[in-house]
């Protein structure tokens, strides 16, 4: 990172790390996406760094990735006529300010320069310690004509923990139909952010709130919450697009809290995606963690157990040292391996005499 911003300034041109990455160290996350706002022009960026990114003209940039992060330099620029949710006409800007205004939110404005000193030309930083989401300039017309920012200013309240503005609010309240322009597979990598989030709840109230579940192509009742994205999409319908792998998970899942069928001899049968989030909504910690431990569990034989009957009769902590217990009786011929003896050797606790 220092060295691509030295290299932008030492060839006489400002640059400052702005948006996102500055948003996330501001309180405190990492984050490997890393934008450059600079006064230098695409033929200079080519000329600074050569072919160790790719160039995109169109949108005055250039991108560097390395091992661990990813650099999108761009131009100062300002955007007119948008269409389809992106700006068709771009020209130079002056100066960062002036980029600045261009962009979404205010919590989006932040800047470091080359000596990591904080910037805020739009004195945005109070929307950030009142952990409010406010659009840059005029909220109808910025979420008119980029329709995606409506989606992604839920987005970053409940991912962050924000609230939305008044404007905001207004602006679902009246045009949350606009929605309805924005392409499914945007809505639906939204939604995957927000369903990982940790104000997930958050999101579905927001949804009632605003009446927008027809609009985001989703039906939903109580969602409770889950261990990932996959448990919250077991809980909703929606016609939005999944993947096989996806839909694969959510009808198990489904299966699993609906049928009550969420015991051990089924556990066995699913990935852990499907456990972990089945068990999570249906409060089921317990299990869970009892079907880990018999996981953690490998044996030289093949030996005739019932686990139900192992976690009726010993506790969680005791269930590794039980085991090999009576897997070592059973070698020794102190035990026969057959169900009923089994039973009969754990119910007893006959494994604290041999």
């Amino acid at each position: 990172m220092n060295e691509i911003m030295n290299k932008i300034v030492g060839s006489g041109y400002e640059a400052y790390i702005v948006g996102g990455y500055v948003r996330d160290y501001l309180l405190g996350f990492k984050s490997y996406d890393i934008d450059i706002a600079t006064n230098a022009h695409v033929e200079d960026l080519v000329r600074i760094f050569g072919n160790t990114g790719k160039v995109n003209k169109t949108y005055y940039s250039y991108h560097i990735k390395d091992d661990f992060y990813t650099y999108d330099i761009t131009c100062y620029r300002k955007e007119y006529e948008y269409k389809r949710n992106k700006p068709t006409k771009l020209r130079y800007a002056k100066d960062l300010k002036a980029d600045l205004l261009r962009r979404d939110f205010t919590i989006n404005t932040f800047a470091l320069n080359k000596d990591m000193k904080f910037v805020d030309l739009l004195h945005s930083k109070k929307d950030l310690d009142n952990r409010i989401i406010r659009v840059v300039g005029n909220t109808k017309d910025k979420l008119t004509e980029d329709k995606t920012r409506i989606i992604r200013a839920i987005r970053f309240a409940c991912t962050l923990g924000f609230e939305l503005d008044d404007e905001i609010k207004e602006f679902l309240s009246k045009y949350g139909y606009l929605l309805n322009e924005v392409p499914r597979e945007y809505i639906k990598k939204e939604l995957d952010k927000i369903f990982d989030s940790r104000d997930v709840i958050k999101f579905f109230d927001i949804v009632k709130t605003y009446k927008l579940e027809h609009v985001l192509s989703i039906k939903f009742d109580n969602v409770k919450p889950a261990y990932n994205r996959i448990g919250i999409w077991a809980q909703v319908e929606t016609l939005l697009p999944l993947s096989k792998e996806e839909k694969k998970d959510i009808n198990c899942i489904k299966y699993l809290v609906t049928e009550h069928a969420f015991n051990l001899s089924n556990m066995f049968l699913y990935n852990d995606n499907v456990i972990k989030n089945a068990g999570y909504i249906l409060n089921l910690d317990k299990e869970v963690k009892e079907f880990y431990e018999i996981k953690k569990m490998h044996s030289i034989i093949d030996i005739n157990i019932d686990y139900d009957v192992l976690f009726k009769y010993v506790p969680v902590i005791d269930i590794r040292r039980v085991f090999k217990k009576i897997e070592r009786s059973i070698l020794e011929g102190k035990l026969v391996n057959d169900k009923y003896s089994i039973e009969r050797y754990i119910r007893n606790k006959d494994y604290d005499r041999f």
